[in-house]
């Protein structure tokens, strides 16, 4: 990674340069730099890849152009994946027309006349990245990130992504990126070789510096095919991979194998059949059902956060807020370090003196043990102790915007605090909601779920703090009304599943359909008395709260692949068995007189 200096700064943006929609435009010193301005932080769509295509197709029939620098507004250079597949459902697959586009669009920018630089800033992922692997040199903030969420999400990367991360850096660097759970900072020294370094207040200038000296010096751009450069290390790594992988793979991991199909490609194959090859894997993997149930997923995770309450407040007034904890020494050792490491200032409260004491040592050994284990250095450590600390009453001058209390401490803190402190009841193993704002993490040793209880009336502010809470804990935000949904889903599929075993009798449909529609029908019941805002909402609680595989898409997803007829039917069949249990919910009947299907719900 080399570092850039910048030119003088570029003038301002000209409406009469702008392309018609999503890309404008501006020349200096003989650059055009196009700034993608993008819906939903730059998520490459058919719209924004067409609006690119002409803004590249008229900067380089400019003869006054002698290259080209394309950047991005906003936060992000592309946040993620574009959302290109419907819902699950019975309906059979098309094929999402951005992919071709995108992969034409990748391989004009790879064939371009002209010099083109990417500058990147914050995350770019999916079609970005891909976008800027095509191009002929990228330069980085140091702040930026990269990632292909695809091979985690039953895909392959948009636009020969894969195949030109194996050119650029070889088959081992390729799969680092290819199989990273999480953005990879563009300083990692597997993918570092791809980006030049450029000061972090310089971005742009850097990269139309770098342009125009490209322009000057065509022997300066980097080569696209170095990764090829060492073949032997380039098979060795497919050869380890290939042999990391089953032989026999389920349907859902299909992809998977074809992934590694298209890295030996990138070897064996002329760059124009690579491409091809790659544009038909990719395109056959978005047809299966796992990349829909995917996708529904991640767009789930998303539509979570939107609930009453945060169209009610900003949720900006919900942030940094200093934190009152009143909670047992197990929960605090559990819960403090997380909330330190993300910036919050928390103080710790207690009635004893000692009590206070053994909550603050329990905090104290979590720290030891993360630094010991290599999870936090003592630096950090130490960074982290300076936002914590304890009280024995509270501080009438600097009272907290928001007080977290497990059961135990509810009574006595709420007694003292302030007017207009909201607390939040952490809700442990069957302790029933006693606040109006609840939260109650998954019953899983690294629980991922937090359903957050809302009682009528709540706050709107005190949900979005408390919705804001858990995420700094790394857990999923799930909102509820008045009652957990997850207790309710588990109890369902684990009664279903003791009617089956105590039956003296052949159940009228297999046992995992008898469980499935009995989740199903529970899901059902709960949007009708409105506990669970959405379809969505219920697939997420029980992938994240109760293990139910991710491909598959959730209990609801799985009714709509199933149709409402049919889920009607097959639970007037069960009934006959536990008419409580599988009489098919009021919800079922309003939906198939409307024509419609949970994901209409959503």
């Amino acid at each position: 990674m080399t570092a850039l200096s910048p030119p003088p700064p570029a003038g301002p943006l000209r409406g009469a340069d702008a392309a018609p929609q999503f890309v404008q435009r501006r020349t200096q010193e003989g650059v055009a730099v196009l700034t993608m301005a993008g819906p939903d932080g730059n998520r490459l769509g058919p719209e924004l890849i067409a609006a690119l295509a002409r803004a590249f197709s008229a900067a380089w029939q400019d003869d006054g152009v002698r290259a080209v620098v394309l950047t991005a507004r906003g936060p992000d250079f592309c946040a993620g994946a574009f959302a290109d597949l419907p819902p699950p459902s019975p309906d059979p697959p098309q094929v999402p027309e951005g992919i071709a586009a995108l992969a034409d669009l990748c391989a004009k920018i790879a064939a371009s006349p002209k010099p083109l630089v990417c500058a990147l800033h914050g995350r770019v992922t999916s079609g970005g990245l891909a976008l800027a692997l095509a191009a002929q040199a990228l330069v980085g903030d140091a702040r930026a990130t990269m990632h292909f969420p695809e091979p985690r999400l039953g895909r392959l990367p948009p636009g020969g992504g894969a195949l030109r991360l194996a050119w650029r850096l070889g088959a081992e660097a390729a799969l680092h990126l290819l199989n990273a759970p999480a953005p990879l900072s563009v300083e990692d020294p597997a993918i570092a070789p791809l980006s030049h370094l450029a000061p972090r207040e310089g971005l742009l200038p850097a990269a139309q510096a770098f342009a125009l000296h490209l322009a000057r010096h065509r022997e300066d751009i980097p080569a696209p095919y170095a990764g090829l450069e060492d073949a032997p290390a380039y098979r060795a790594a497919l050869r380890v991979a290939r042999a990391g992988t089953p032989r026999a793979l389920p349907a859902h991991r299909q992809h998977e194998s074809a992934l590694l199909d298209v890295l030996e490609a990138a070897q064996l194959l002329p760059p124009d059949q690579a491409l091809g090859f790659d544009l038909v894997h990719t395109q056959d993997a978005a047809l299966t059902p796992s990349a829909r149930a995917y996708a529904h997923l991640s767009q789930a995770t998303r539509r979570a956060l939107v609930t009453p309450e945060s169209r009610a407040t900003n949720m900006l007034s919900a942030r940094n807020s200093p934190l009152l904890a009143a909670l047992t020494p197990a929960l605090a050792a559990q819960l403090v370090p997380g909330l330190l490491r993300d910036g919050v200032e928390v103080t710790l409260i207690d009635q004893s003196r000692d009590a206070l004491a053994e909550t603050l040592e329990a905090v104290a050994q979590e720290h030891l043990a993360m630094v010991r284990d290599g999870r936090m250095t003592q630096a950090a450590s130490e960074q982290d102790w300076q936002r914590l600390s304890g009280r024995l009453s509270l501080d009438p001058a600097h009272p907290p915007a928001l007080a977290l209390a497990s059961t135990a401490h509810l009574a006595w803190l709420g007694a003292g605090l302030p007017e207009g402190v909201e607390m939040v009841h952490w809700l442990e193993d069957g302790a029933a909601p006693q606040q109006a704002v609840s939260l109650r993490p998954a019953p899983a040793r690294r629980a991922r779920l937090c359903e957050i209880i809302v009682q009528e009336a709540a706050p709107a502010l005190s949900v979005q703090r408390a919705s804001r809470l858990a995420m700094r804990l790394k857990l999923t935000p799930l909102r509820m009304f008045e009652r957990s949904a997850l207790a309710q889903l588990r109890a369902a599929a684990a009664r279903a599943e003791q009617e089956i075993q105590t039956a003296g009798a052949e159940p009228p449909l297999p046992p995992e359909r008898m469980a499935l529609l009995a989740t199903i029908n529970t899901g059902a019941r709960l949007l009708r008395e409105g506990v669970s805002l959405r379809p969505s909402d219920i697939d997420l609680t029980m992938v994240l709260g109760a293990g139910w595989p991710q491909w598959r898409g959730g209990p609801m997803a799985e009714g709509d692949m199933i149709g409402m007829l049919v889920l009607r039917h097959e639970l007037r069949r069960a009934a006959a068995w536990n008419a409580e249990l599988w009489t098919p919910d009021a919800l079922f009947e309003e939906l198939i007189q409307r024509g419609k299907r949970f994901s209409d719900l959503n």
